[in-house]
């Protein structure tokens, strides 16, 4: 599907630069409901529409990044785009959200004769700045192989992991493990300088070594005092989003949970406590 006509619609933090990759590859159509959120692709080859009607009239590519199921399922039914979509086109969703209801979308659309990508990414603003996002995928292999040249715009690792609601379980999964790490990272951070470990030093060391993590390079450089708290939120969020998604399974999650929660709650005295040390470079992503 090189050189295909595709539509964005859920321009965020996120979003914004999925679809910026998008451009030069493909024909990328876009709509937001607020004006300022596609001023940024002025002057671009991207054809902003009026409607998101409109966009799904021209494209065989929906991506949508929106906050979550409500929005999805309004915009797709209640709003009609389903309808509007040709015929064999496909729906492929960003966001993270109930993987049972990632198979009942797939359901309602394979009526319409459509086909559709549960397809979550991990990475962040800056993996999707850096192009290199991670897609979870519940879908079928034909359907993936057909979108992988408008998923590897901003992917560097596409992963099918089965049917659709399998990408949604495999990112709750991720953001679980993502936050009890946290977790660790807070408790042996709050070890180390209560045996007076220079943490700023410690991190740097960490970043290149066995113990290294994600979260442990994260601190300091893409969480920051500033917007710690709000980083926090979001990860209660992940994590409650994981909660139910196990307990619709029958499964018990609560020791995750609890862990993970206490990991949240202690990020914002983390990154205080490490502090920023320029000369002590925390490594890449």
């Amino acid at each position: 599907m090189s050189g295909a006509n595709v539509g964005f619609i859920g321009l965020g933090d996120q979003g914004a630069p999925m679809a910026e990759a998008l451009i030069g590859a493909h024909s990328l159509y876009l709509w937001a409901r607020r004006p300022e959120t596609v001023q940024p692709f002025a002057g671009t080859e991207a054809h902003v529409m009026d409607t998101a009607q409109d966009v799904a009239r021209k494209v065989e590519v929906l991506c949508l990044c929106l906050p979550g199921d409500e929005q999805l399922i309004s915009l797709l039914f209640d709003q009609g785009l389903a309808s509007e979509l040709p015929h064999g086109a496909t729906v492929i969703n960003h966001a993270t959200g109930d993987p049972n209801e990632a198979e009942a979308v797939a359901h309602r659309l394979a009526e319409y004769d459509l086909n559709y990508l549960d397809a979550p990414v991990s990475g962040g603003r800056p993996g999707a700045i850096a192009r290199t996002l991670t897609c979870f995928i519940g879908g079928d292999a034909t359907t993936l192989a057909a979108c992988e040249p408008v998923l590897s715009c901003y992917s560097n690792a596409i992963r099918l992991m089965g049917s659709p609601g399998a990408g949604q379980m495999t990112k709750l999964l991720n953001n679980a493990l993502t936050v009890s790490n946290l977790r660790n990272v807070v408790e042996v951070f709050g070890l180390a300088r209560q045996a007076g470990v220079d943490l700023a030093a410690l991190q740097a060391a960490l970043a290149t070594s066995s113990g290294g993590s994600f979260i442990v390079q994260a601190v300091g450089k893409y969480v920051t005092p500033e917007n710690a708290e709000h980083i926090a939120e979001l990860n209660r969020k992940d994590v409650r989003e994981f909660a139910e998604a196990m307990r619709r399974q029958e499964l018990d999650p609560d020791t995750i949970v609890d862990w993970a929660i206490a990991g949240a709650d202690g990020l914002a005295d983390l990154v205080e406590s490490i502090g920023r040390r320029p000369d002590l470079p925390l490594g890449h992503m």
